[in-house]
């Protein structure tokens, strides 16, 4: 399949991705504030309940590799549609639970369309527009997913209040419907290779509990501890099958991954990039909630208010890092936006009980801003590096590693925060110190952070330019 050429056709794919990513992002931040409200709607805990969200992350992290390779294999058209037509199914479904474990089963179904649509998206925007156009294209689609992240908590919130939670679920339904019927009518037809093989089914089950068994303990570590023996068992299972899924891929003639995509360096090393700059940003985004609230005593409207700061100068940043790297390529641009992203988590670490206002705002103005600038660049970069026959696998092999580091973030600076506020407050319960006792273990943290930003920034000294666009008639 070539780029569409058809200035019309690109902006209906393109929206219909973007969309695509919207409501998958929406899912994952719309839900959580609704949580208490459905735990009081089931009688459950907040344990119990827990789950509405982990299930719908541990499918969607354990299933996008089986589903970028489905891309590959049976085509990105029929992938897409049926994604987004069980995504739009299960939201019905959730809406309709008339019971906890319902709820749960059902938002597993939400997850496995959300995986489909989420691990080739970026692929699409690679296969359908053309290269010269890459970067704005991905600069749009991050715009789309910050609006998410920024809209998820303030819309649920006001569907939870004046409507119901079970709308969370039903909004998704008429999108889901029109965006499936501008699918089958916009995309073209699928062209797959003869050469395209056989779906590993054994590699693809292999790694879906190594993902479900390393994420669930990276989720639930700091609420059971990290020595508990259901998360000690829970590591040392996914180690075994990461194990047996890497001996498997290698004997097998038709693997899930073939490993020689990370025989390209710009593939390995934007990945790598990837990963440690959303551990930084993702790490940083859950903690902030906490300063916000426990040091500065907060409410959760105010608190939202600043959240959405960084959410709304990504929007800003990313389309201009897209035409930037159309014109000038990766490297330079994803060196400099980690750099400053690493220096606004040293002005997060200066972050206290009397901090200004300005200065808040500042600080997350600019992390947005950086991390707008980064994630263009950096999976335009990853997309043109990969092989064309394997888009699929190669942008969903991007977008697991990218939710690994962020629950890799969310485990470490988590920890590190607690760990510290709880050598400085000396036994007493968190909640009831005094808030400057707290400073201490959210300014080691955002430490960390800015380390992760300088390795982000040090792994791509590594890449070798390209640009999308070169030579290309603009």
């Amino acid at each position: 399949m070539q780029a569409l050429h058809n200035p019309t056709s690109q902006k209906i794919i393109l929206a219909l991705i973007s969309l695509a990513a919207f409501m998958a992002t929406l899912d994952t931040s719309i839900v959580n504030i609704s949580l208490p409200t459905i735990a009081d709607s089931f009688h459950v805990d907040m344990g119990l309940v827990s789950w509405v969200v982990l299930a719908y992350l541990l499918v969607l992290a354990g299933l996008m590799l089986a589903c970028g390779k489905l891309g590959d294999l049976a085509g990105f058209r029929r992938v897409f549609i049926a994604g987004f037509a069980v995504f739009t199914l299960g939201s019905l479904l959730c809406g309709l639970a008339a019971s906890i474990g319902l709820l749960v089963a059902f938002r597993v179904v939400q997850g496995i369309g959300a995986a489909a649509i989420e691990a080739i998206a970026p692929a699409m925007i690679a296969l359908y527009l053309p290269a010269e156009k890459r970067g704005w294209a991905l600069g749009i689609m991050m715009t789309i997913v910050s609006l998410a992240i920024a809209a998820g908590p303030v819309l649920g919130g006001y569907i939870t209040e004046f409507v119901s939670w079970h709308w969370i679920f039903f909004i998704n339904v008429p999108i889901g419907i029109v965006a499936v019927i501008l699918a089958i009518r916009y995309l073209p037809a699928d062209i797959v290779p003869k050469s395209a093989g056989r779906f590993d089914g054994l590699g693809a089950a292999l790694i879906l509990v190594a993902l479900a068994t390393l994420i669930y303990p990276l989720n639930q570590g700091l609420d059971l501890g990290w020595t508990s023996p259901v998360i000690v068992g829970s590591f040392v299972a996914s180690l075994l099958f990461w194990g047996l899924f890497i001996v498997h891929e290698r004997r097998c003639a038709a693997p899930l991954i073939d490993m020689r995509l990370f025989l390209s360096g710009n593939y390995l090393w934007g990945n790598l990039a990837g990963m440690f700059i959303l551990l930084s940003f993702a790490g940083t985004e859950f903690l902030l909630p906490f300063y916000f609230e426990l040091v500065r005593g907060y409410s959760t409207e105010i608190t939202g208010i600043f959240l959405a700061i960084p959410a709304v100068t990504l929007m800003l940043s990313g389309p201009v890092a897209g035409r930037i790297t159309d014109k000038f390529g990766s490297r330079g641009l994803m060196i400099g936006a980690a750099l400053v992203a690493g220096a606004t988590m040293y002005l997060y670490s200066l972050f206290d009980a009397t901090t200004g206002t300005p200065f808040l705002v500042l600080a997350l103005a600019v992390a947005g801003f950086a991390i707008g600038l980064f994630m263009p660049p950096n999976m335009s970069l990853i997309l043109g590096s990969g092989r064309h026959e394997e888009g699929g696998v190669a942008s969903s092999v991007m977008m697991t590693i990218r939710n690994v580091g962020a629950v890799l973030g969310v485990a470490i600076l988590g920890t590190v925060a607690v760990t510290v506020i709880l050598a400085t407050v000396g036994g007493q319960y968190v909640v009831d110190a005094a808030p400057p006792l707290l400073v201490p273990g959210f300014r080691a943290a955002f430490l960390v952070g800015m380390a992760a930003c300088l390795i982000t920034a040090a792994i791509s000294f590594f890449i070798k330019e390209q640009r999308a666009g070169a030579g290309a008639a603009k």
